[in-house]
């Protein structure tokens, strides 16, 4: 089986992850609205990327055009919140004893208003029972420094995504999530 990466939502803050995945890859497939535009900047690498521009709220379209491609033995993944049926049938397109790891904001460990599972909650559970794929969640939170506090910044996104992709955790927090009203306004 080729060794193929799905990059999906990652060529923003999480270029540089996409790079590194990209380079470990013999193909990376690389979605996002202006995936046609983007570049690494390295003509090798781009060689060896195929582009789908495409946005994920038409799912039907993404998904036909994905499926071209899998199986992934990689998937990263940044997309909405309660995009579930897109989550759903992305687990299906990564290949056995393959690795799928999903970079959510910070408001995805918190319960609904009513006591409902949280939507990283929901995602571990659910990948719990495949126990064909490795799963692995980024949370990304906020850095506090000098009595202040900020979100955190590309790099360090990447890096938490690139940690997670060489020894992955079933939730990496980037930076911190408490107390929770210090989060940036």
């Amino acid at each position: 089986m080729k060794n193929k990466a799905l990059l999906l939502g990652t060529t923003g803050m999480l270029a540089a992850a996409a790079r590194h995945a990209a380079m470990q890859a013999e193909e990376a497939v690389i979605v996002s609205r202006h995936a046609d535009s983007f570049s690494f900047g390295d003509e090798a690498l781009d060689a060896k990327c195929v582009s789908l521009p495409f946005s994920y709220e038409d799912e039907p379209a993404l998904l036909a055009a994905l499926e071209s491609h899998a199986p992934f033995s990689l998937a990263l993944t940044w997309i909405r919140p309660r995009a579930e049926l897109l989550r759903a049938a992305l687990d299906a397109l990564v290949a056995p004893g393959g690795t799928l790891i999903e970079v959510m904001g910070s408001r995805s460990i918190l319960a609904g208003p009513n006591g409902e599972p949280s939507i990283a909650s929901i995602r571990a559970d659910a990948l719990a029972h495949q126990p064909d794929i490795a799963y692995a969640q980024v949370v990304l939170g906020f850095m506090r420094e000098n009595g202040a506090s900020r979100w955190l910044t590309h790099e360090e996104i990447s890096a938490a995504a690139i940690a997670q992709m060489e020894m992955p955790l079933p939730r990496r927090i980037a930076g911190t999530l408490e107390p929770w009203d210090a989060r940036p306004q």
